[in-house]
């Protein structure tokens, strides 16, 4: 038991306590907690007994705190104020719909949706953020674009679009390599390849890459490997390297002109991006906001066309 309840057994008098503190004397706080004044005095007594301390002090008819009342008054009023942040964040998030995305994901894709997806589902949605698909095991989400083969324990899925994977680079990378949408893979093997840490992570691989492609060209064992996909990004638009770019997250970049396709496409048969759920927690919010999701995807494919 805590030592608190042991002091003030019915704790509700810290609730009195604070009403007087408020209001100033005991009527007014009986006004505001609808009970009787004399009950209100019950109270105070027994408070100032129970934490043998001088809660009140009276000079002719007006009441105020002590020096000791004022500053158990100001921690009884922070722990309240604190308990009511809590409740209200609380009420927050059980309206609010958590949508679980990987970072580039996230910044290229879903933000600029956000608002159509709110619209859809009517609902706030909160972003969470995650890198490796283990981060997601703590189930603090509703909705996730995960990457990988859609089967999870636990979860229920649904396909949102095939792994579509392309080389991409700056124009002015692109044209100091003399490198265009129709460069093979053997002329990239030798090349700035930039690469991103796999462990935990089920996006294609640049040896994948080259595997699926149906080379046998093999990229050197990388000296550097970043472990934030939108950092990849930002070399490649820096001219610093080649990055593989996934369908519907480069779109944008492309028709800006800020990176140009540089290979094939490769697309798994057997791997794409699904929308997730816990298993059995589907409800109309999900569905509306995958439909939106659907929608969305048929007008960003321009940067995987075949050219």
């Amino acid at each position: 038991m805590r030592d608190l309840v042991r002091r003030i057994p019915q704790l509700h008098r810290l609730a009195v306590f604070d009403a007087v503190a408020h209001a100033g004397d005991f009527t007014a706080a009986a006004r505001d907690l609808e009970v009787s004044q004399p009950a209100v005095s019950r109270h105070m007594a027994a408070l100032a007994e129970e934490l043998d301390l001088a809660l009140f002090e009276r000079s002719g008819r007006q009441l105020a705190l002590t020096a000791k009342g004022r500053a158990f008054a100001d921690a009884v009023d922070a722990a309240f104020a604190g308990l009511e942040r809590a409740l209200a964040d609380l009420d927050e998030q059980a309206n609010s719909f958590v949508f679980a995305v990987q970072p580039a994901m996230a910044t290229t894709w879903v933000v600029p949706l956000l608002d159509q997806l709110e619209a859809a589902a009517d609902t706030e949605i909160r972003l969470r953020i995650f890198e490796r698909s283990d981060e997601l095991e703590a189930g603090d989400w509703d909705l996730a674009i995960v990457p990988g083969t859609g089967e999870w324990d636990g979860w229920d899925s649904t396909l949102l679009f095939r792994e579509a994977v392309r080389p991409f680079a700056s124009p002015t990378l692109a044209a100091e390599l003399a490198l265009t949408p129709d460069t093979t893979p053997e002329a990239l093997v030798d090349k700035t390849l930039l690469h991103i840490d796999d462990v935990g992570r089920p996006n294609m691989t640049w040896p994948e890459w080259f595997i699926e492609a149906g080379s046998s060209a093999r990229p050197a064992e990388p000296r550097l490997r970043y472990n934030a996909y939108p950092t990849v990004i930002q070399e490649a638009l820096a001219g610093n390297g080649i990055a593989l770019g996934w369908q519907h997250l480069l779109s944008d970049m492309v028709e800006r002109g800020l990176l140009v396709p540089v290979g094939p496409i490769v697309q798994r048969s057997h791997g794409g991006h699904h929308v997730c759920w816990r298993a059995g927690k589907a409800d109309e919010r999900r569905g509306s906001i995958l439909e939106q999701l659907r929608s969305a995807i048929l007008g960003s494919s321009a940067s995987f066309d075949a050219r």
